[in-house]
């Protein structure tokens, strides 16, 4: 299931990843030292760029995790170029309805692979008084990777797209905010004839393979971080 952002949320989150985190290469945009957000604390979370808590927080009542539906927003794009050339030289380009649904569908399904793993927690479909609500949102989602027609050339890239991953941990009963962690990611090429980073040529299969890997190692320090968390 996927949900797009409404314009009122979707301007509040992307405030929220504006204020906890900038886009590779332009560096960090930090809080002032200990400043509070939504009540939450920073903390280290090794794994992402920045995470916050509830100074007060205790995990230990919990027994389940669920996972809602995901919510994304993608990076606007311009008009597709009309010719061969000009569409080798763009560096965006727009995900059709049929690959968001894809996208939302692969975040889903490895969350709640790797949740599963976790050692505090059993996942659950169901509410309850004791179970964590994880709510993750992709916002500034990019692709690298120009859409298969008639006459395309072929093209290569050092890199298949990119989003901000917004996790928030919630009170699943009373929705009560508990934490939340930031991270920013560029799926690129692991290997090339160069080693990693190089030019590799742009199709279907190696961009999702590259995706895979970015969201399961999203939902692997996820659950991590939760394990963690739940045993203080």
């Amino acid at each position: 299931m996927m949900r797009i952002f409404p314009s009122n949320r979707l301007i509040m989150a992307l405030m929220v990843a504006a204020g906890l985190t900038a886009c590779k290469g332009t560096g960090t945009v930090a809080l002032p030292a200990g400043a509070p957000y939504d009540a939450l604390v920073p903390i280290p979370a090794a794994g992402f760029q920045n995470a916050w808590v509830r100074s007060d927080i205790d995990l230990r009542s919990y027994r389940r995790v669920q996972l809602a539906p995901v919510e994304m927003q993608f990076r606007p794009t311009r008009p597709g170029a009309d010719s061969p050339l000009r569409r080798s030289r763009e560096r965006e380009f727009p995900v059709n309805p049929a690959d968001q649904q894809r996208l939302a569908d692969t975040v889903t399904g490895i969350f709640r692979e790797e949740l599963g793993r976790s050692r505090a927690l059993s996942l659950t479909d169901d509410d309850g008084t004791d179970v964590l609500l994880i709510q993750a949102t992709l916002l500034d989602i990019v692709s690298r990777v120009p859409p298969e027609g008639p006459g395309r050339t072929d093209i290569y890239v050092d890199e298949v797209g990119a989003a901000t991953l917004v996790v928030e941990i919630r009170d699943a009963a009373t929705g009560e905010l508990l934490a939340r962690a930031v991270d920013r990611r560029e799926a690129d090429p692991l290997f090339g004839a160069g080693g990693r980073g190089d030019l590799m040529r742009a199709n279907s299969v190696t961009a999702w393979t590259e995706v895979r890997r970015v969201v399961r190692r999203w939902g692997s320090v996820l659950t991590r971080q939760i394990d963690e968390l739940h045993t203080g």
